[in-house]
């Protein structure tokens, strides 16, 4: 599963590159990737709107950890 790790990146860096950075690997075939946000609740919110807004879904992972999400496409 391929990890795209937001640690160090401001919101707004986040909202310029992540939505390029899950449709390229989406389009290398890979349909499952991890978002590693950390903590911060505003940054998952981010997160899962930047995928609602490009036909991406996240969800926790099934491990329950807290600090990432799962992103699929909504298509799968």
């Amino acid at each position: 599963m391929i990890k795209i790790d937001l640690h160090g990146l401001k919101y707004a860096e986040v909202e310029e590159t992540l939505a390029d950075l899950l449709i390229t690997q989406y389009n290398l075939g890979n349909n499952d990737i991890e978002i590693i946000t950390g903590n911060s609740e505003k940054m998952k919110i981010l997160v899962k709107k930047i995928c609602e807004e490009n036909n991406f879904r996240a969800d926790i992972p099934w491990n329950g950890n807290t600090g990432s999400l799962i992103v699929t496409n909504n298509e799968l």
